[in-house]
């Protein structure tokens, strides 16, 4: 399989959970417990985020994704 097969691959496996791309994410700080949000972020880098907490809302309708 060539890298441009793979790269190709990667970018079908992804999904988009809603309307679109765009997420809203809130996610309570490690050190002092209060909840912080981040907006408009890409579905993808959810997964950089500790699950602790973690709430993601749709950029567009504000449906609650995980």
């Amino acid at each position: 399989m060539s890298q441009d097969d793979q790269s190709q691959s990667d970018a079908e496996e992804i999904t988009i959970p809603c309307c679109s791309e765009q997420v809203h994410i809130a996610y309570r700080g490690r050190a002092d417990d209060r909840l912080y949000m981040v907006r408009d972020r890409k579905w993808q880098e959810v997964r950089y985020y500790q699950a602790n907490g973690l709430r993601v809302f749709c950029a567009v309708c504000r449906h609650r994704v995980l």
